[in-house]
């Protein structure tokens, strides 16, 4: 039914001038479109942010993130409608908006203020707790399923300095403590094709550069030695702020994707039509929480 509205209200719309584009995508007869753009403290288009859009009857009706340039646009059936719009780091915002029919309702600019529970952590050394923070790691296997894995045991700690972009971060993971669920395999890995435990015991992090990039996400540059073979990685980072319990702790989540290759970690056994057992490049996952030293 929606689909033969659009193809009739296509019909009978005028055509474009040549070179000429539309600015909103074909809504249909019985609905409108709701649109917004989201900044942060300074004024700058806020992307990824989450703006969820809710009827009267408190029922979802649309939800997205803005795009690089910070903007939204859904289509809703007509009506009053609550839009609520958060960040990582922001305070939530929210308002709302009258939809008719067939019409574009714009918001315009909404910004966003810093949310004051996400300030960084105080100048210090932070050591990593052991029995809350994870590091772990996905490998393709054979080019269809995926193999998960962690290093279990791991020391760190984060040098907090002013400004915060100068802070430094030391990781030291012990090799032989990579766990997989399955012990042949595991075996292997620590192996000289791997990670060669015997010569090479433990992998090391230190980071050379924080940069912030918006809200609570930053990036955090470094080396990574594995295998004694030293290389640049970056690593996409989530700030989830402070809290006092046994301490005064901060916590982070980050992300990166090695390539094997470039830790000269290059064996590899190749089935039938090319395709091989290890996939090039692994995915690691950190979550990490540190705890101040008095």
């Amino acid at each position: 039914m929606v689909l033969s509205k659009l193809l009739g209200r296509s019909a009978t719309r005028k055509p474009a001038r040549e070179g000429a584009s539309n600015a909103l995508p074909p809504t249909p007869l019985d609905g409108g479109t709701l649109s917004c753009q989201v900044h942060d403290e300074a004024d700058r288009p806020l992307p990824e942010a989450t703006v969820t859009v809710v009827n009267r009857l408190n029922q979802q009706v649309a939800s997205g993130s803005t795009d690089g340039y910070g903007f939204f646009l859904a289509t809703v059936q007509p009506g009053t409608h609550k839009v609520s719009i958060t960040a990582g780091g922001y305070q939530r915002t929210g308002t709302r908006a009258e939809v008719r029919t067939n019409r574009h309702t714009a918001i315009g600019s909404v910004g966003l203020k810093r949310d004051p529970e996400s300030a960084l952590p105080e100048p210090g050394v932070w050591t990593f707790d052991p029995d809350h923070t994870e590091i772990r790691f996905i490998a393709q296997h054979i080019g269809m399923s995926k193999i998960h894995g962690a290093f279990r045991e791991l020391e760190g700690r984060v040098t907090v300095r002013e400004p915060f972009e100068r802070s430094k971060v030391e990781v030291s993971i012990d090799a032989a403590s990579i766990d997989t669920g399955v012990r042949m395999r595991d075996d292997h890995l620590r192996s000289a094709d791997f990670l060669d435990v015997a010569n090479h015991p433990r992998l090391y992090f230190h980071s050379d550069r924080l940069t912030q990039l918006r809200g609570d996400r930053w990036s955090m540059g470094g080396q990574l030695t594995l295998r004694g073979r030293s290389s640049p990685v970056q690593l996409d980072t989530t700030y989830l702020g402070t809290r006092s319990w046994n301490g005064t702790r901060t916590a982070c989540h980050c992300t990166t994707e090695l390539r094997r290759e470039d830790y000269s970690v290059n064996w590899q056994q190749l089935l039938s039509k090319g395709i091989g057992v290890v996939g090039p490049t692994v995915r690691i996952e950190l979550d990490v929480q540190a705890v101040l030293e008095e």
